[in-house]
């Protein structure tokens, strides 16, 4: 099927073939381009889609009218941010009560409304909008009631830009929406109204029909950027023209009175002051929820490009929504290096904060850090006079390190981070301290559906075959030597790892870690394998060739850690990510230092940490580090996401590097690095402040 438009807007939609399942997507199509069981579409009720309206008359063709759908985004579309969720109507178009719309006739004839399932995962739907303060815009702060509000009956009128196509076809006829307060004021005696500006009249990009009231004692004005949800549950009744607030609102299981005929009204739920003799039957609000935001809409997953479930839509949602919850506040930097800063600022940045990468504590003063900002250092590197900062701040240090299913590539060769966490306790390569990664090994109730989630990852990432960096190819190792005896394989570290110098006792260097494991394994076919930053010539560590002689009976310098990891009967490490990979591959580690997966009963451990005294499963061990842990970033849809999505991603991009041969790509040499350097530098000069 090939779509045709005459809106370059419509056109630019990288989703819109996957939305409507179009093969093409046709910019101002000539007479004949298109065919039976071809369509066209436009925008709404948007006067350029007259044009489209008559091609597709002149031509006995489809029409659908297009418009977001319920459950838009974090951010307004006018600021350029893709909609997860998109409306095809061949009939006419929701917001136009003054002729029948496709969802009309859904509501009308009750065609698969009467479906349990459907039924059931609307109410799951619903429950999980409301648990989350999802509505169609997202990511402003919550609302917080003024304290008078408390006596008496709060009413709320909600504002609503001048123009809009709701208001012009929504039966509102030509009445004044002051109208509204009058009447909320004479109907709510000694009730304090308060009117919600809508957020693009905030955002300053259209006007609102209240943007000149006044605040009085009888008026309290929302002019604010808050959400809208949490608004709705400080009030006891709310009247709209024909905004979708009115129905937020009865979902919330408020009274509402609708001046308009919005698509929820007519059906029996809301006090409605026009009507419209067409809705003759009567629904309930979760039929009219699954009609309209299940039936009647569609959603695209950003990450993959396809269509998906509304479920689906609302998880990626919510974790848009939770960065900019735990982001809100203006975030000074230390010790995070120029070339690094671009690649760190998504997880940092959010609509409503400003990051400041500062070199000293004076440079962060004179910035204006304030009480309520937050305090970002890399792992360790803490600036001198960091007290009085926090002190200033009266915020929780958070540490920033890299999360452990990170990227194709080294991040010493500047590739790009798909995981990183942000620790207000800790961190988790430091035991003296408790890190939040630990708390939440410790504390967290590893129920039955995240350990499910757990070991779905889990298996995905085996077959997958990924592990942190992802950045040498497959290698089978020649074992033949070992006849018989048990192999004993011992990852190399960086000799300036901070894990090193906070999470080991005795055993601190490659060197000593070899030497120990050949005294305590005399017979054993042990095999060594220094870190790809030491072989990449990018950090020290290099052990001598008298212990790899003496220790070693095989050096390994190539390689992916999941071929070597298949092919040993245990893994001897001091504090290595490797250990983590073995265990959840089921293989036997001895531990020489404090890593963050020992102490849970799954390794043997030569220091145990007495305060991990809980037996984990190796599920729970996953679901703490892998999913509850770190933060996951797509750089592709620009979204968090999953650590699935992410594990998805790596190894599409790991295939995709191997297919076209690509591969000096994961190894380059130093003018590449430093070409590597000087962009990213320069990137992010251009973002951060």
């Amino acid at each position: 099927m090939i779509v045709g438009t005459f809106s370059r807007g419509i056109h630019r939609n990288e989703s819109l073939d996957e939305f409507l399942g179009a093969d093409e997507i046709r910019l101002n199509p000539g007479s004949g381009e298109l065919r039976q069981g071809d369509v066209v579409v436009g925008w709404g009720r948007k006067p350029n889609t007259v044009r489209a309206r008559a091609y597709a008359r002149r031509h006995g063709l489809r029409y659908q009218a297009l418009e977001d759908g319920f459950i838009r985004s974090v951010g307004l579309g006018r600021e350029g941010v893709a909609s997860l969720s998109l409306v095809a109507d061949p009939v006419g178009i929701y917001f136009d009560a003054t002729q029948p719309s496709m969802l009309e006739e859904i509501l009308n004839n009750g065609e698969g409304l009467s479906d349990p399932g459907l039924l059931s995962c609307a109410r799951e739907a619903v429950a999980f909008m409301l648990k989350h303060r999802i509505s169609k815009y997202n990511g402003a702060p919550l609302y917080r009631a003024d304290p008078m509000s408390s006596a008496g009956k709060n009413i709320l009128v909600v504002d609503q830009v001048r123009g809009d196509a709701s208001l012009a076809y929504g039966c509102t006829g030509s009445f004044d929406l002051g109208t509204i307060v009058r009447c909320a004021m004479e109907e709510n005696p000694g009730a304090r109204i308060h009117v919600k500006l809508h957020p693009e009249t905030i955002a300053r990009l259209r006007k609102g029909a209240f943007e000149s009231f006044d605040a009085t004692e009888e008026i309290v004005l929302i002019k604010d950027e808050v959400n809208p949800i949490s608004v709705l549950e400080a009030m006891d009744k709310v009247y709209v023209a024909t905004s979708l607030m009115g129905f937020e609102a009865l979902l919330l299981g408020k009274e509402v009175v609708c001046f308009g005929m919005p698509f929820y009204a007519g059906w029996g739920v809301t006090d409605d002051r026009v009507s419209c003799p067409r809705r003759r039957a009567r629904r309930s609000v979760m039929e009219i929820f699954a009609a309209a935001y299940i039936l009647y809409s569609r959603y695209i997953d950003p990450h993959t490009g396809r269509r998906c479930d509304i479920m689906t839509a609302l998880n990626i949602l919510q974790r848009q929504i939770a960065h900019e919850n735990l982001r809100s506040r203006n975030i000074f930097c230390f010790g995070i290096r120029h070339w690094k800063r671009y690649n760190v600022l998504p997880f940092l940045r959010s609509r409503q904060n400003k990051v400041v990468f500062a070199r000293t504590v004076e440079g962060a003063i004179a910035e204006g850090i304030k009480a309520g900002d937050d305090v970002v250092v890399w792992g360790a590197r803490e600036p001198g006079g960091l007290e009085k900062l926090l002190e200033i701040t009266g915020r929780p240090l958070l540490r920033m390190e890299d999360g452990f299913l990170r990227s194709v590539g080294l991040g010493s060769d500047f590739s790009r981070p798909s995981s990183l966490v942000l620790d207000p306790d800790g961190i988790y390569f430091d035991p003296s301290r408790l890190s939040r990664l630990e708390k939440i090994l410790c504390e967290t109730d590893f129920d039955e559906a995240l350990l499910a989630k757990a070991a779905r990852v889990r298996e995905k990432l085996l077959s997958s075959r990924l592990s942190k960096y992802n950045h040498q190819q497959g290698e089978t190792l020649d074992l033949s030597a070992a006849s018989g005896r048990k192999i004993c394989f011992v990852p190399g570290q960086v000799a300036d790892d901070a894990s090193l110098a906070k999470g080991c006792v005795d055993v601190r260097d490659n060197a000593s870690l070899l030497r120990l494991v050949r005294k305590n394994n005399p017979d054993a076919f042990i095999v060594y394998k220094p870190h790809p930053d030491v072989t990449s010539g990018n950090r020290k560590g290099k052990v001598n060739a008298e212990v790899l002689e003496s220790c070693c009976d095989l050096v390994v310098e190539k390689g992916s850690i999941a071929d070597i990891l298949e092919q040993v009967d245990e893994v001897h490490t001091m504090t290595s990510l490797v250990g983590f990979e073995a265990v959840i591959r089921g293989i036997r580690v001895h531990v020489y230092g404090r890593p963050f997966y020992a102490g849970w009963g799954l390794t043997t451990d030569k220091y145990p940490v007495e305060r991990r005294g809980r037996q984990l499963s190796i599920d729970a061990l996953v679901a703490g580090a892998l999913l509850l842990y770190p933060e996951y970033y797509d750089w592709d849809s620009k979204l968090f996401c999953d650590a699935e999505t992410v594990i998805d991603k790596l190894s599409a991009q790991k295939r995709s590097i191997e297919k076209a041969g690509r591969l000096r790509s994961l190894d380059p040499g130093y003018i590449e690095r430093q070409v590597r350097k000087m962009i990213l530098i320069i990137k992010g000069l251009g973002y951060a402040h």
